[in-house]
């Protein structure tokens, strides 16, 4: 596996955003432990069992939070997506919007996804311009959508007024 996709896994299932809590939970716990540990006179050996026990725990998260996903349906598995298994999937989108309505939106998400940054723009573009009733204030604040900003073409869209 690439260095560069291993990071992009590590962002899709969301690894970094557990491991830096854990860090800041972990730095808060041994904290406290500096501070009540010599208060009940504990042994200078349990400050080290707890700064041990919580490295420990940093590598089990890490290891969890790759497997698992907390969705608002419970803990679930995280589905793995090879590279080739995100193109069939783009191909299969394409074919259902050739036949059906796709909401341009979905495809700009799709593509934002994949980090194809132009035609997930272009697809946002066209949903913003075909369709009077969508609000692109939205685009703004959607988290799926942080690798376009910064892009000048998305900057200009999303803050066009309604």
């Amino acid at each position: 596996m690439k260095a560069s996709n291993f990071l992009t896994e590590l962002k899709r299932r969301k690894v970094y955003k557990v491991e830096v809590a854990y860090a800041v939970v972990s730095w808060l716990l041994i904290q406290a432990a500096s501070i009540f540990l010599p208060t009940f006179d504990a042994p200078p050996c349990m400050m080290k069992a707890v700064v041990v026990l919580v490295a420990l725990g940093f590598i089990l998260s890490a290891i969890l939070s790759w497997i698992f996903d907390i969705t608002p349906q419970g803990i679930k598995r995280t589905a793995d997506i090879s590279p080739d298994e995100a193109v069939d999937v783009v191909r299969q989108l394409g074919a259902q919007a050739r036949q059906e309505f796709v909401r341009g939106y979905l495809s700009g998400l799709i593509y934002a996804g994949l980090g194809d940054k132009t035609k997930a723009i272009d697809y946002l573009e066209r949903e913003y311009l075909n369709h009077d009733n969508i609000d692109p204030t939205g685009m703004s604040v959607d988290a799926m959508l942080d690798g376009l900003r910064g892009d000048p073409r998305f900057e200009a869209l999303a803050g066009r007024p309604q």
